[in-house]
């Protein structure tokens, strides 16, 4: 499933973007006898310097035969509280469901050396079995595409 889905993804995010980066990361826990695999893609609205980019995480669940899907997109640089705000509710017209987490790192007091806002939120695909499944997985994928297309868009 995980690579039926980049293949996937990697035709609906090219026409919105270009995809950076592809990871594949399987862990192995030690006290269960239980793997977990996952896809990590990177993807972006254009490569350039200081501009959002998104991270989709892909893990498979092989009991249900489907897939979730997490997605956190990063948008670098110092905003003011109006222009956070802002962004929020931009992306949360495409997505009523996302949430926004801001982060900042400190080396000195009362100085930032770092500020990033990230939104993120996550979905569950099932893996089509039938033509009607398959459709609607499809137009499902294809609206993800299009609302990070945008979300990678955002400029606040």
């Amino acid at each position: 499933m995980l690579q039926f889905m980049v293949e996937q993804l990697n035709e609906q995010l090219s026409q919105h973007g270009t995809l950076i980066d592809v990871i594949l990361r399987s862990d192995q826990s030690l006290v269960e006898e239980e793997e977990i695999r996952e896809i990590i893609l990177t993807f972006a609205g254009a490569e350039e310097e200081g501009k959002p980019v998104a991270t989709i995480h892909l893990f498979e669940l092989a009991e249900e035969n489907s897939c979730e899907v997490e997605v956190e997109v990063e948008y670098a640089g110092a905003r003011t509280a109006a222009h956070v705000s802002q962004l929020w509710e931009h992306a949360r017209m495409l997505i009523p469901e996302i949430s926004l987490t801001e982060k900042r790192r400190y080396i000195e007091p009362d100085k930032p050396a770092q500020e990033v806002q990230v939104l993120d939120y996550h979905f569950v695909v099932q893996e089509p079995g039938t033509k009607e499944e398959a459709e609607a997985f499809a137009d499902t994928l294809e609206r993800f595409a299009a609302d990070l297309g945008k979300l990678v868009r955002l400029d606040a």
